[in-house]
């Protein structure tokens, strides 16, 4: 079981009243006492607690109290308390287990009603508790859901004394309206799985105003088109003709379009072409020109350095033979030199013009070689412009030719295309018609689904069987009369035991079955780890052990003498004693339990007299 709910303690307060309280422990607890001493009342008080909208019975003892008090707390919720007027309203939650006799902290105010959206109401907070948050539910034949409410399984946990014996099933209330819901919450607790999966069919009406609407939209959707059609195509019945007309011409026009398209592509890829060499032509010989002017300014350069070093040579071969002259090195007068020039040094300056010269006179040749090569190059650049200009100019003329062959090929296309879309368009509108009107009849004739004839909900499969036998293993653990041997009636969904329905039984048969129904639910939901709330409250299952002459229920019928001649009551509280691991049981009655169990349970007497330990739920005023 994911989590499970305790129960911790129930009082009641109001100003300048006595706190009324009650101790419930794990396990079985046992609320024993005597008819119209607050016993019903309680259970009705601890669903109340719980969000149940009910207003309380309005008895005398309960005048002057103004709260219910309920602790509990769940392995996911620390002690804590629910505080809920009497008269009704929201729900207090505050820290710890408080029974109103001092203060109290609040921790979140709980609205009354089930809202999916939220979780400030008590039934989202007692779901997440238990694990069942998010659920939906099919909640008629149609398949239409709704969310899971803690309300909708209260009474698998509450089961008050008029359920308890009721004819209808465990699962049922008793409203016919509530069935399919009641049904999918006893398909979830038993397997786990919501309804969400199912899609809703629409009721009947529904379905027949949406044909209404839908036929509607094909009408207007139709009546466009033909104005559409009336407007654009008076010539509609011959569309087909003159489409099928427009096709020969329309491809071979497209044939030669593109062929002529395909000639000036390829012209402009040449145009493109010459005049890309041609510019390439024009750009060398501008460089080349350029090149060569510069060229001969440095063949001048060259000329120039050529002179002026013969010029050192003469100079140092004469200087030696008249030293009276002046200095060919520095210029200065012979009376001005201040420095003589050895005749060694002025050799080696010879010398160095020498070979300077010579290396001077060799890159002047290497130079005249490019000047000579640029010369012939700009030579047939020169010559080769004119062949390049007069291509580009033939190419162009091409060009200029063709293009009007080619607009004209367009512009007869572009027509036909206008044709040709213009019947496509209408034969569209003509199937677009005779699908809708294919489609309007179709939804005319087609039949309204009816609802199904069972309630649209997913099946138990197996798991009706399988609860089936726990509680036929409760039942024996009881010591029931008979085989036990119990099924599961997916048609009214209630207990088939030993081969009869449990609904034919009295009332005390009833109503022991029905515990069994419950307790056997909770420890199948224990045993299969399935979320339940974990506490079950009983109120009067031992029903068969009535006094039939005090009872109002009035003589046993057969199967009730024979359940009441059994030990069935001591196994019935010796079986849920031991069940203390499993789940909280409080069992509200008036049968005593045998003596030798009472150590393993939690009693509390409600004595009818004052005289004799408590009275009652509440104080009475002689106590």
């Amino acid at each position: 079981m994911t989590s499970r709910l305790l129960l911790r303690h129930l009082s009641y307060t109001g100003p300048e009243k006595p706190p009324a309280k009650l101790h419930f422990s794990e396990g079985l607890n046992l609320l024993l006492g005597a008819s119209n001493t607050g016993k019903s009342f309680t259970v009705k008080t601890v669903d109340f607690a719980l969000g149940a909208g009910s207003e309380l019975p309005d008895i005398e003892e309960r005048v002057g109290y103004d709260r219910a008090w309920l602790g509990l707390n769940a392995p996911n919720l620390a002690d804590s308390t629910l505080v809920r007027a009497l008269a009704g309203g929201a729900i207090q939650l505050v820290a710890g287990l408080s029974s109103g006799d001092e203060p109290v902290t609040e921790l979140r105010r709980l609205a009354p009603n089930h809202d999916s959206d939220r979780d400030d109401n008590i039934s989202q907070f007692l779901l997440a508790l238990i694990g069942l948050t998010d659920r939906q539910l099919v909640i008629d034949a149609n398949g239409a859901k709704k969310s899971l409410s803690f309300r909708d399984i209260a009474r698998y946990c509450i089961v008050d004394e008029t359920s308890m014996w009721s004819e209808a099933s465990p699962i049922h209330s008793g409203q016919n309206t509530r069935k399919t819901l009641e049904r999918s919450v006893f398909k979830l607790l038993l397997t786990g799985i919501d309804d969400r999966a199912i899609t809703p069919i629409p009721d009947i009406k529904t379905q027949k105003t949406s044909t209404a609407a839908k036929i509607e939209v094909f009408d207007a959707m139709l009546a466009a088109i033909d104005v559409d059609l009336t407007e654009n195509y008076p010539d509609a019945a011959e569309l087909d003709a003159q489409h099928e007309k427009l096709v020969t011409p329309f491809d071979a026009l497209q044939a030669e379009l593109q062929a002529a398209q395909g000639s000036i592509r390829g012209l402009l890829a040449e145009k493109r072409n010459a005049s890309l060499d041609l510019t390439r032509h024009e750009q060398r010989l501008a460089e080349v020109q350029a090149n060569l002017a510069r060229f001969g300014q440095l063949d001048q350069i060259y000329q120039s350095d050529i002179e002026r070093l013969e010029a050192l040579d003469e100079a140092g071969f004469i200087l030696p033979l008249d030293g009276e002259k002046d200095c060919p090195l520095c210029g200065a007068a012979t009376t001005e030199q201040k420095h003589v020039h050895p005749l060694g040094e002025i050799e080696s300056i010879r010398a160095a013009a020498l070979v300077e010269s010579d290396k001077v006179r060799r890159q002047r040749a290497d130079l005249t070689k490019t000047m000579a090569a640029l010369a012939h190059e700009q030579t047939a650049l020169t010559e080769a412009l004119p062949a390049a200009r007069a291509r580009l100019s033939q190419i162009e003329a091409e060009v200029d030719s063709l293009t009007p062959q080619v607009s004209g090929k367009q512009n007869l296309f572009a027509d036909l295309l206008n044709a040709r879309e213009r019947t496509s368009r209408g034969l569209a509108l003509l199937e677009q018609k005779h699908a809708l009107i294919q489609k309007r009849d179709e939804l005319a004739r087609a039949k309204v689904q009816r609802r199904a004839r069972s309630p649209l909900t997913a099946s138990e499969g197996t798991a009706s069987h399988d609860f089936a036998q726990v509680v036929s293993d409760v039942l024996r653990a009881w010591r029931f009369p008979g085989k036990c041997h119990v099924s599961f009636d997916e048609k009214s969904q209630d207990l088939i035991i030993d081969g009869k329905k449990r609904r034919a039984n009295g009332k005390g048969v009833r109503a022991i079955t029905h515990a069994a129904f419950k307790v056997a639910l909770l420890l199948f939901c224990k045993e299969r780890n399935l979320p339940h709330p974990g506490f079950l409250i009983l109120d009067t299952p031992l029903l068969t052990y009535r006094d039939p002459l005090r009872s109002k229920s009035g003589k046993l019928a057969e199967d009730e003498e024979a359940v009441a001649r059994s030990p069935l009551k001591d196994y019935f509280f010796e079986h849920l004693a031991s069940l203390s691991e499993v789940g909280q049981f409080i069992i509200v009655e008036n049968i005593d339990p045998p003596e030798v169990l009472r150590p393993h349970m939690s009693v509390q007497i409600f004595s009818g007299n004052s005289r004799r330990g408590r009275a009652g739920l509440f104080p009475s005023d002689q106590s």
